[in-house]
């Protein structure tokens, strides 16, 4: 017999980049043209410093970009930065140069760690505000919605910032990729409450995702949906909006 767990949240307000999408009238035309990904556009970065930009990868820019925009008009108390694969990019490019005998850069080295992104946005933000950083394979997205739920489930009356970011492997890893799309960061304010119910269970899936759960998740929110089920190999996700 199998177990289902749920979580409740509301979502305050959500907002997703990704190479020529930045609004949620574009991510709907994203989702109505069966998620063709525009070509040779860039994701705005105009929140983020020059100076602090430079610094950055194209991944740590999308999240910190994506933050940055939510928190203008939004308290939050605690942030939650999801991502399925880091910097792996940047660890791959150290490695190379490792290989090749030239030093690897202290700068890059500090910042190819899981939770650079969370780092450079309480930076740039100037908030010194609790933060967790997330890894929890195709199943990530969903693990930063229960980290939230539990800390609302304990303080009703705060706000949480999930920022959920991923990029396609590089390319020493492409025969690993079985999905489709580009980077993208999605970020979403959530609170206490039960305007949205989050079930899960475990249920093996034959169905391989065809995308990160957080693009899944950001097609249905355009799209109006009251309910609907995101898959991985181990676990079958139902979300029901009220």
């Amino acid at each position: 017999m199998d177990i289902m767990a749920y979580a409740n949240f509301n979502i305050i307000d959500w907002h997703a980049i990704s190479a020529g999408i930045d609004t949620k009238t574009a991510w709907q035309e994203w989702q109505e043209t069966n998620f063709i990904w525009p070509e040779g556009e860039k994701a705005p970065v105009d929140k983020i410093p020059a100076m602090a930009r430079r610094r950055m990868s194209s991944l740590s820019k999308l999240a910190v970009q994506t933050a940055l925009t939510l928190v203008q008009e939004q308290e939050v108390d605690y942030l939650i930065f999801a991502s399925r694969h880091g910097e792996l990019t940047r660890t791959c490019a150290l490695l190379e140069d490792i290989l090749k005998g030239e030093d690897a850069s202290p700068m890059a080295f500090s910042q190819s760690v899981h939770n650079t992104a969370a780092g450079l946005f309480t930076i740039t933000a100037k908030k010194a505000i609790p933060v967790t950083s997330i890894a929890a394979g195709e199943n990530t997205f969903h693990s930063a919605l229960i980290e939230a739920a539990a800390y609302l489930s304990d303080n009703s009356n705060h706000r949480v910032l999930v920022i959920d970011f991923d990029e396609p492997l590089p390319s020493h890893y492409q025969e690993f990729e079985q999905q489709e799309y580009q980077g993208y960061a999605f970020g979403l304010i959530l609170s206490g409450g039960d305007d949205f119910t989050l079930q899960w269970n475990k249920k093996p899936s034959i169905k391989p995702d065809v995308m990160p759960h957080g693009l899944q998740c950001i097609s249905k929110l355009v799209g109006s949906h009251s309910q609907w089920m995101i898959e991985s190999s181990s676990t079958q996700w139902t979300w029901t909006h009220k």
